[in-house]
Parts: structure tokens; C-alpha cells; sequence
């Protein structure tokens, strides 16, 4: 269970016949013709206005390039993993892990308002290609508009829609399909929609048996986003949005599968199905002198629920509304400032009849706190509230500094916090900036470790200090490198009960009572778009390790990566054809080796494994090579792009964990264990057409 401004400028011109043509206006502005005339007879006047509120219904270079690199079927959101710093964590989740940081210790945002996620059970983003307009990723040091994390931000901006005739678009992959529509509905108003359904229940069928597992339910993830806008007047813009997403799935679990051997608890059916279900309405307003002001109310429900086991289950559902204002304004010399209010509330009901195992991710082996079966139905309330600010002061021509606070209380821990952030800017030459930041940083618990019964309701929030130093150079206009050097302090994390815990209540099961660092370098290297070519290299290094604060024990995280490298080269060969490449190098993660058995002491003749040193050991190296190429073309004159891909092209049999598996006549001292395969060469071939 988990809980978890554009600028724009008025203008207006007179402009002469025989004066050379000149227009004027701010960035991202979309100037009109609104009236011409002739004075007298060699005079002719033209007016031309400026809307502040214009839409932005086109993807960023940065975000397109995102979008090209191969082997990610056209999701700019998972070509994060190709930048330094971002390791796929894996599991239930999907989510990436940030420089060190847990997955669960990021926050994701959707045009401004925080969502539960935004990657699918398998890795892959839950939005349209076509739809996003913007995406950022603050691994580190970010600024004080961001709350509720103490790892990564990942900020999705969703393109307005375009005044168009409605056109509809059609996409047919191996990996995912579905439709599109958008177009205009009345002057300055204007609307889409979006639908998309997996295709991975096609590979795995249902009645497919490997090993003892059997498929069900074939697993299908689904996403969709909606949009209206209506553009009043010049200077205000009024959206309302909705978004959503679902992944399901489901195994039937043998007595003759290794999980089955191991932990005759598991024999059954397994299903997982998360879903959420996001709406918001936005106000926006463009004033002169860049002022800006927001105010967005969103409500957000997610679901989720597990069954497993013989009749063992967890059903979540959480409810959220969210309140957030923001204003930036031109104040003294120099000086930009900007406010604002976060206010969010959280009914979260749940039940569950389960055998709990109480651990963290920095435990090596759950078995070993394993509790009796338990039930509950219950309901969690919370109540967050957050004041921000922050100036952005141009000092002169070379400094900026940020510098802001952030102040949030937590109705569920009764926390307060005040949290600083600074950021400074020097244009040290006229190719070089140097960046400097840091800002300490709060999250809400882990649910499962908050919760009466399950958890400790006493647990503190989890916080962090980040330290960022960055090196920005450009080389010669199209070559651009940069430097990145980062510290991460980690402090409450959640801890199981053991006995070192003696003086702790033992009915709280979990304690605060772990911290932990993070620090590495990253090196990239960008080529911007010429003569058809575009790309990327990056080459990082870091560590990152959790220390048990009763025992002082420390040992590396079990995500720490310490080197990865990564490729991203694109070429346009001419209007029709284009190619991409991605490659990825790292060394191993961490595991807690296997170093025995022990008797199972709730079933006879069953074996659990005995784990050594808590990640004491390096997987394999890992690397993969994706390959990709598109065609463009038109069919019935309407635009149409083959896409044709490689996943792991060098069919590389990458080791991604190590298992115990048992077979018939395995003793304390002889036993079996396998390594846990990533995926094989995958080809796959998809189509998108507009019409």
C-alpha cells in the first residue's frame, strides 16, 4: 500500500509602408492582424496585438528530442532512463530511483497538481506522446514550488490544445494502441481526448504455464487524458482537465512453482490492479510586466487492490482534493517574485486480511520478520498545508540568485517543517555558467509503516539535504557539455522492529531509526539538432549507502550504482526516413547474496534461504542496445509513421537478481540457485496515422 508560470507581452505597433516590416513580441507570444488601413495616400497603418494568454499547443525541442530516443516507443517520460542518475528500480512500481535516492521518495506532477503516478507497472509513461508539451526532472536541490519529496521531481506539462479542424489520430503497435481527437469547438475554445490500451496481454496469453506460474488475468495497463480550454479575452485562460490510468494483472501461483517450494503461503491466485482517476480545473492570468497568477483545484481518486494467497487481500482507496495558488510578480530592481499556497486533503480507507511481513528495502531477508496473520478495516485522514516564496534577484549581468522557504505542516504526523533553498548562478565567461544549490526536504511516511496494526502511527516523515554544483559549457554553439556534482543526506527512514529495538513498543513494528547519503559526479555531453544529427553521451559515478542508527551499521543501498554510461544518437536521413540508437552500460546493482538454507518453521520439508550480508554483492555488468527506425509517408493523403524497433538488439541476457530455486532432494548445504534474466531481443513494429 502507498500513499503517495508563461510569460507574455501586450504590444501594439503602428507601423509605416516605407519603414522596413518589423513586429515585436515577447517570447511564446502569437501576434494577429487585426486591421489595416490607409491614411491619406501613401501612408498605410497596420495594428497588430499581442495575446499573454495564447495556448501552448507545441512540444518543446528538449521534450521532442526526449521523445526520439530509441527503443522507448515515442515516451519521452521512460528516455530518462538514458540521462545520468536515473536507474530503473523495477518491482511493483514502475518508477525510477534518482540520484540514491528510494523510488518511493519522488513526486510526480501533472500541470501543476501532484498525482500518484506516472509510470505504468512496466516501466512505460501513462501519457500520450502526442500530448506532452513539457517535462522536466529536478534529480536534485529543487526550488521551493515543490513539496512532498525528498528525491526527484518530475514535472509533466500537457500541451494545450490546437485551434484546428477536429482531427483524429490512430496508433497501432505491438506495445500499445489507441486514438486520438482534437480541434477546435467555438472561437477561442478548444478540446482533446486521449485513449490508450496495451498490447502486452498479446504476448502473455491467458492460460500461459512457465515453471509453475500460470496467467489468469493477461496484464493490460490502460491510460487517458482529457482537455478544455477557453482562451478569455487576451490575458486569461480557463482549463479543465481530467487524466487517469489502470494496470491489472493476475497469476496463479502452484505448489510446484519456486514461490510455492518456498512459501506454501503463496500457493493461489495473485492479481494486482492499481487505477487512478484525476480532474482539475485552472485559472490562469497573464498580466503586464510579467505578472502571472494561478489557481488550480484538482480531486484525485486511486484504487488499489491485491489479492493472493488463500483468501489474503489489501483494498486501498484513497480520495484527494487539492488547492493550489501561485503569483509571480516584478517587484524592485531586478527582483521577481513569487508566492504560494498548497492545501490538500486526504481521506484514505482501507482493509486487509493478511500474513504481514514487516521489512524495508534495507532488510535482506523479510522471511525473518514474518507476523501472524492480521485484519483490519480502517480509514487514515490527513490534512497538508504549505506556504512558499521565493526571489529570483538578477544581481547583474553574470549573478542570479535564488533564494526561498517553504513552511508545511502534516496533520497526520503533526510535523512542522520549514524548509530553505538557494540557488545561485554565475556567468563565469560567455560559455560557461556555474550553478550552485541546496534546500533541505520532508516527504509523507510510507503508508504500510504509518498504519495502526501494520505500522507505527508515531513514525516522522522521512527528510533530506541536497548539495548540487553544475558546470554548464558550451562549446561552440552546437556542442554543449556539463558537470554535475551532488550530495544527498537521508534522515528518519523507516526501520523494522528487531531485537535491537528492546526500548521500542514492539506492537509499532517499524521506527525511524535509519539514515543514509548519497554523492556522485555526472558528465554529459549534447549535440543539438544539424545536418540531421542530434544526440547525447553521459557518463556518471556515484555511491550511495544506509546506515541502521542503533546498530551504526552501514552498507551500500541496495540500488547503488556506481557506474553508468549511456548513448543516445539520432539521424534525419531525409524527409522520409530517420534512425535512432540508444545504448546503456552500468555496472551492477547490489544483492544480499544467498549463502544457505534453514528450515521453514510453518512447513515441514520446506526451505527458506539464508541471506549473508546485507548487499554485500555486484550483479553482472549490464548493458543493452536498442536500435529503431522511422518511416514517414502518407496513405490516402493522410500523414502517416511506421515505426520499426529493436529492443536489446544484442540479445545481451542481462542478470537482474539472483533466487533460490528448489528442487527435490535439496538439503541445508546442497541446493540450486538461478539468476533472474531482463528481457531478450524484442522487435516490435507499430503505425500512427492522422486523419
Amino acid at each position: 500500500m502507498k500513499i503517495t508560470p508563461a510569460t507574455g507581452m501586450a504590444s501594439s505597433l503602428l507601423l509605416l509602408s516605407f519603414v522596413l516590416p518589423m513586429a515585436v513580441a515577447a517570447e511564446n507570444s502569437e501576434t494577429k492582424e487585426k486591421e489595416q488601413k490607409t491614411v491619406g495616400q501613401d501612408i498605410e497603418v497596420i495594428e497588430v496585438t499581442s495575446k499573454r494568454n495564447q495556448a501552448n499547443s507545441e512540444m518543446t525541442e528538449k521534450t521532442e528530442q526526449l521523445m526520439s530516443v530509441a527503443g522507448i516507443g515515442n515516451d519521452p517520460l521512460s528516455a530518462v532512463y538514458s540521462l545520468p542518475g536515473i536507474i530503473y528500480a523495477g518491482g511493483d512500481g514502475g518508477s525510477p530511483a534518482v540520484r540514491g535516492s528510494s523510488p518511493d521518495d519522488n513526486a510526480f506532477y501533472i500541470d501543476d497538481i501532484p498525482v500518484a503516478y506516472i509510470f505504468h507497472l512496466f516501466g512505460d509513461s501513462i501519457f500520450n506522446e502526442n500530448l506532452i508539451q513539457d517535462f522536466n526532472l529536478h534529480p536534485a536541490a529543487f526550488g521551493s514550488e515543490y513539496g512532498n519529496a525528498t528525491g526527484g521531481i518530475f514535472d509533466v506539462k500537457l500541451r494545450d490544445p490546437r485551434q484546428q479542424e477536429i482531427t483524429s489520430t490512430i496508433d497501432l503497435s505491438m506495445l500499445k494502441s489507441g486514438f486520438m481527437i482534437e480541434g477546435e469547438t467555438f472561437e477561442e475554445q478548444a478540446f482533446y481526448l486521449s485513449y490508450r490500451r496495451s498490447q502486452i496481454h498479446l504476448f502473455l496469453p491467458e492460460g500461459t504455464e512457465e515453471d509453475g506460474y500460470t496467467i489468469f488475468k493477461a496484464p493490460i495497463s490502460d491510460d487517458y487524458q482529457a482537455k478544455y480550454q477557453w482562451l478569455i479575452g487576451d490575458a486569461h485562460k480557463l482549463t479543465l482537465s481530467a487524466s487517469g490510468a489502470s494496470d491489472t494483472g493476475g497469476i496463479n501461483i502452484s505448489e510446484n512453482s519456486e514461490s510455492g517450494k518456498i512459501n506454501p503461503d503463496s500457493i493461489g491466485d495473485l492479481k494486482i490492479t492499481t487505477q487512478f482517476d484525476s480532474q482539475s480545473l485552472s485559472w490562469q492570468y497573464y498580466g503586464e510586466q510579467q505578472k502571472i497568477m494561478q489557481l488550480i483545484a484538482g480531486h484525485t481518486v486511486e484504487k488499489t487492490a491485491q489479492k493472493f494467497g488463500q483468501g489474503q487481500f489489501i483494498e486501498v482507496e484513497e480520495e484527494k482534493y487539492h488547492v493550489r495558488f501561485s503569483s509571480q510578480i516584478n517587484w524592485l530592481t531586478n527582483h521577481k517574485l513569487g508566492f504560494g499556497i498548497d492545501y490538500s486533503k486526504t481521506d484514505i480507507d482501507y482493509s486487509y486480511d493478511i500474513i504481514p511481513y514487516f521489512c524495508t528495502e534495507n532488510d535482506a531477508d523479510c522471511n525473518t520478520f514474518k507476523g501472524d496473520r492480521i485484519q483490519d478495516n480502517s480509514s487514515l485522514n490527513d490534512e497538508d498545508l504549505a506556504i512558499y516564496l521565493h526571489d529570483i534577484w538578477q544581481m547583474s549581468d553574470t549573478w542570479q540568485l535564488t533564494y526561498g522557504i517553504r513552511a508545511e505542516r502534516n496533520d497526520y504526523t503533526e510535523q512542522d517543517f520549514i524548509h530553505p533553498r538557494l540557488a545561485l548562478d554565475w556567468l563565469a565567461t560567455d560559455n560557461l555558467t556555474i550553478k550552485a544549490k541546496a534546500g533541505t526536504y520532508s516527504r509523507f511516511p510510507d503508508v504500510d509503516t504509518a498504519l495502526p496494526k501494520l505500522g507505527n502511527p508515531e513514525i516522522k516523515s522521512p527528510q533530506a539535504t541536497h548539495y548540487s554544483l553544475g558546470f554548464d559549457y558550451d562549446l561552440n554553439g552546437l556542442w554543449f557539455t556539463s558537470v554535475d556534482i551532488y550530495h544527498k543526506e537521508l534522515t528518519e527512514l523507516p526501520r523494522s522492529i528487531d531485537e535491537h529495538t528492546a526500548e521500542v513498543d514492539w506492537q509499532a513494528n517499524y521506527t525511524d531509526d535509519t539514515s543514509g547519503d548519497a554523492q556522485g559526479i555526472e558528465w554529459l555531453v549534447r549535440r543539438e539538432r544539424e545536418s540531421g544529427w542530434f544526440g547525447w553521451a553521459s557518463l556518471s559515478w556515484s555511491q550511495s549507502q544506509r546506515t541502521d542508527d542503533l546498530t551504526h551499521i552501514s552498507a551500500d543501498y541496495y540500488l547503488d550504482t556506481p557506474l553508468v554510461a549511456n548513448v543516445v544518437v539520432n539521424y534525419q536521413l531525409n524527409q522520409h526516413w530517420d534512425f535512432g540508437l540508444r545504448f546503456t552500460l552500468r555496472s551492477g546493482a547490489k544483492y544480499s547474496p544467498i549463502v544457505g538454507l534453514r528450515e521453514n518453521p510453518d512447513y515441514d520439508d520446506h526451505f527458506l534461504p539464508e541471506y549473508g550480508e546485507l548487499n554485500a554483492k555486484t550483479l553482472p555488468v549490464y548493458h543493452r542496445l536498442d536500435l529503431e527506425a522511422n518511416y514517414q509517408t502518407t496513405y490516402w493523403g493522410y500523414d502517416a509513421q511506421w515505426t520499426m524497433a529493436v529492443i536489446n538488439a544484442m540479445a545481451q541476457k542481462n542478470v537482474s537478481g539472483y533466487y533460490y530455486d528448489p528442487e527435490d532432494g535439496d538439503t541445508l548445504t546442497e541446493f540450486n540457485i538461478s539468476g533472474e534474466e531482463d528481457v531478450g531481443i524484442f522487435p516490435y513494429i507499430g503505425l500512427k496515422m492522422s486523419f
